[in-house]
């Protein structure tokens, strides 16, 4: 009789047991609710990228290049020479922005290194025209355009002539980004 009822009780308690799974899988489905976000999206090819160089003028009284200041591609190439001190060359050029999305530059362009032999004789600037030099974060909104001057001088101001011809090779960048 003993394993009668330890059979009862057995086979009441996995009863129970189930009803408990079943109770709890039931309250899970009526708790739960599974939500969903569907949506579709055109992304327009109207927006467009063109930062771009352009009206390279010289400015009157430099000295003539060997290579006059042109565009080609992304980059102002020119080589100049020059003899006497007091000599320059400088032009301006247009930062375009063409495209329908703003830009700035992604940091503050550096000058290329000039040796502190070099910078007795030598004076290197790229500015805004309105004489500030281009510095990160500096914006360029779409249709807008920013002159930029580009000036090498033969320092007039010198006590005394370099030993040698200098021979510079000069690069600098602007590099933008989206704003």
């Amino acid at each position: 009789m003993g394993r009668n009822k330890n059979r009862s009780n057995s086979k009441l308690f996995i009863l129970l047991l189930l009803l408990v799974v079943v109770g709890v899988s039931v309250g899970y489905a009526a708790l739960s609710k599974t939500l969903k976000i569907n949506g579709t999206s055109n992304i327009a090819n109207n927006a467009q990228w063109d930062i771009h160089l352009a009206n390279v003028k010289v400015t009157p009284g430099s000295a003539s290049p060997t290579k006059a200041a042109t565009i080609s591609g992304d980059t102002v190439n020119f080589a100049v020479n020059l003899n006497t001190p007091g000599d320059f060359y400088e032009f301006t050029v247009d930062v375009v922005n063409g495209g329908t999305i703003d830009a700035k530059l992604s940091s503050t362009p550096t000058f290329p290194t000039i040796t502190a032999e070099q910078q007795k004789y030598i004076t290197y600037t790229i500015k805004y025209d309105g004489g500030v030099a281009p510095a990160a974060n500096d914006t360029l909104t779409h249709g807008q355009t920013k002159k930029i001057r580009v000036r090498l001088e033969f320092k007039k101001n010198i006590s005394s002539l370099p030993s040698s011809a200098i021979s510079l090779t000069l690069n600098y960048a602007m590099n933008y980004v989206q704003k």
